[in-house]
């Protein structure tokens, strides 16, 4: 067989392990990968018999016999024993083939255990027979059996057409998978392949033949049709045969490789959610800015949507998820055409305005706002979202990227307090205001994380029996190393950023701690009344919660009562009656804060379900200045006794308050003139001396 050597010695190029046997099983041929896989020798596998390297026996002889009786191939996992006795696991393929009167079994084994050196030696061989195209070619016009089916087995488009006319003079069986098309159809219509190539690579292609010179390799990377209309992107190395007058080539499908990557690389630069700009890409983009038009002044825009938070909350991610696609949505069709947009992250989005005229910036901060008076609708329901944004003008405000987007942030904090809905640009006395609500924020992450939160209780004493009616519960939080912080510094900002929701928990727990304890030593009955937020009262569940967790307590809801501001009642008269009638009906009693101070209408003081008014202590600290606090005192305790509710005077200070409240019939008082706030601790010891609260004081300054 010496005069087929160059035919086994292609076969020594490739990955697979390649066998020839006869119908005993005797080897009579084997590649050197198959000598590797098996660990011997290819001088010592010759002669000797397949049945030796196989660990099930049977195995050889069935698949030979339906080979021999089905006339095709067959496929089939096979375990082959190395020699130094391990398995190896791979898949088998045989093939019978009759060559001069003689019929043998080719036999083309891969081993599954190391698939990432297959490749790696398959993409060498792909080399090696790119250097040999003239032994290739050859082997190819001599149309040989043996290298046909070798052919046949590999994956990849095998082929050579004419350098002059480009017809195809031959293409393997892996052009069928590729184009979708039977190889004869190649093979009898030599143009078949060029038609079949994308209209907009056509010439791309047409001038890579033309450009590529004999004895020069090279790779091109172009689209095609396939049968079935689909898409698919190839890649051939290609080698123009110096002396044959033939392109040579060797092409691979990598539409799914070339998918991914594009995926990646587009991921890397766009969120995956709305599609929008990522963060990343915001950045480049302001570069480019500053490299190639460093004086051109621009816009930047900093949007944060109003209360998302609540929703991702109340509602579950997924329809969160639903909004913030549509919120993207609209900012596309909101933006001009030469205006960039990204999602900077979580709820928040940047606009870079291609123009920094002032009233332009102005039409464009309104429009964005007007975008989000439409609802949102998610699963047949309705969400209303507002915006607040925040601008700074490039290069007056800042200068870099970071400065650019940290002051366009700080103006949309300010945007924010200001109570939302509405944008701001930027001034540098936001920085400070910024960085002391930033301070602010970290020292109440510390008293949640830290356990600092402490509940003080005041006690409000019954004018007609002069004996104890309740506690107010009211927060501190002495901070180890910043002293003590005054609830009217920290309690605005954990409204505004969410923290109050945490708080009140806490201030539930604590307070119902204290009536437990309480309760041990003190036989009378009494409450605790706890302050209620606007964010609270608008979780949809707070009400239902709030009884639940004294129900689990096994705290009679009798000792609780639920202090509200009028502002936080008039925020949503809808769901504010709906939380309080739930808390009514479950035992709850309610006390309206402040009262006179804020712009509750008598209609809607009617329509709630109020036990108690609290006539704020900006009214009853001034009550001799002039005639008409104490006027106004008097009317508001007619009202409340009118419409069956009770009164409560805060602020107490002096033995002259005192004395009037008690003549106007003021149900309850409480002030420093009665007691000052007390820690859980002092209040435990006075009831266990039963020191009595009610003890007239001199005046001091009222700081709660």
């Amino acid at each position: 067989m010496e005069h087929q050597a160059p035919l086994y010695d292609v076969l020594n190029y490739l990955p697979d392990g390649i066998v020839m046997v006869d119908e005993r099983g005797v080897i009579l041929f084997a590649n050197d990968a198959f000598s590797e896989m098996v660990g011997f020798r290819s001088s010592i596998l010759l002669g000797l018999n397949m049945l030796s390297l196989l660990a099930d026996i049977d195995v050889f002889q069935k698949c030979i016999e339906k080979v021999m009786r089905e006339g095709k191939s067959l496929d089939a996992e096979t375990n082959f024993i190395h020699s130094n006795g391990t398995i190896i696991q791979a898949v088998k393929s045989v093939r019978m083939i009759r060559h001069n009167d003689y019929v043998r079994f080719f036999v083309n084994v891969r081993n599954q255990t190391d698939l990432n050196r297959l490749n790696k030696e398959l993409r060498t061989s792909k080399e090696l027979i790119e250097l040999q195209a003239h032994e290739l070619s050859s082997l190819l016009n001599s149309k040989n059996q043996e290298l046909e089916e070798i052919l046949s087995s590999i994956d990849e488009v095998i082929w050579y057409i004419d350098n002059q006319t480009l017809s195809l003079r031959y293409v393997n069986r892996a052009v069928e998978k590729v184009f979708g098309f039977e190889r004869d159809n190649f093979l009898s219509d030599h143009t078949l392949w060029q038609q079949q190539i994308y209209i907009d690579d056509r010439n791309l292609v047409q001038m890579f033949f033309e450009t590529l010179l004999p004895g020069q390799s090279q790779e091109i990377r172009f689209r095609i049709l396939h049968h079935e209309g689909e898409i698919r992107w190839l890649s051939s190395r290609i080698y123009h045969h110096p002396s044959l007058h033939l392109f040579i080539g060797i092409t691979s499908d990598i539409t799914a490789p070339k998918a991914q990557s594009e995926k990646i690389a587009f991921l890397a630069y766009h969120d995956p959610l709305t599609h929008l700009p990522n963060r990343a890409k915001l950045k480049l983009q302001l570069e480019s800015r500053f490299e190639h038009s460093s004086t051109s002044p621009f816009a930047l825009m900093f949007l944060d949507l109003d209360n998302f938070k609540n929703i991702n909350d109340t509602m579950g991610h997924k329809i969160g998820d639903s909004i913030l696609i549509e919120v993207s949505n609209r900012l596309r069709e909101s933006v001009g055409k030469y205006d960039f947009c990204a999602r900077f992250g979580g709820d928040e989005f940047v606009i870079l305005l291609e123009d920094a005229d002032t009233l332009s910036v102005d039409a464009m901060a309104q429009r964005l706002i007007q975008t989000f008076k439409k609802a949102f609708r998610v699963n047949e329901m309705d969400f209303y979202l507002s915006s607040s944004i925040g601008i700074v003008l490039y290069p007056y405000d800042a200068s870099d990227v970071e400065d650019l987007i940290k002051h366009a942030d700080t103006a949309m904090y300010e945007a924010k307090n200001k109570g939302k809905n509405q944008f701001v640009y930027y001034h540098t006395s936001m920085q400070r205001a910024l960085h002391d609500y930033l301070h602010i924020e970290a020292l109440i992450r510390d008293g949640l994380s830290q356990n600092l939160f402490e509940l003080y209780f005041q006690p409000l004493i019954d004018t007609k029996t002069l004996q104890l009616e309740g506690y107010e519960a009211l927060l501190r939080l002495p901070h180890p190393k910043e002293g003590f912080i005054a609830p009217d510094i920290f309690i605005s900002v954990a409204e505004s950023n969410g923290d109050i929701l945490v708080i009140g928990q806490e201030v539930l727990k604590q307070a119902c701690d204290f009536i437990e304890t309480v309760r041990k030593l003190y036989d009378e009955p009494f409450f605790v009344a706890i302050n209620v937020s606007s964010k609270q009262l608008h979780q949809e569940l707070f009400a239902n919660e709030l009884l639940e967790y004294l129900h689990q307590r096994f705290i009679p809801t009798s000792f609780i009562k639920v202090e509200l501001t009028e502002s936080a009642v008039m925020e949503n008269i809808e769901i504010a009656e709906r939380q309080l009638r739930l808390l009514q009906q479950g035992g709850v009693r309610i006390a309206l804060d402040d009262f006179g101070t804020g712009y509750s209408s008598f209609s809607y003081l009617a329509q709630l379900p109020i036990d108690t008014l609290k006539i704020d202590k900006s009214f009853i600290l001034p009550l001799f200045e002039s005639s008409s606090n104490r006027h106004i005192v008097e009317a508001i305790s007619n009202l409340a006794h009118v419409l069956g509710m009770k009164v409560t005077a805060e602020g107490v200070e002096e033995s002259s308050h005192y004395n009037f409240l008690m003549e106007k019939n003021i149900d309850t008082l409480q002030g420093f003139y009665l007691c000052r706030p007390l820690p859980k601790g002092k209040i435990l010891k006075n009831l266990e001396d039963k020191v009595p609260y009610f003890t007239p004081i001199f005046p001091l300054g009222y700081t709660i």
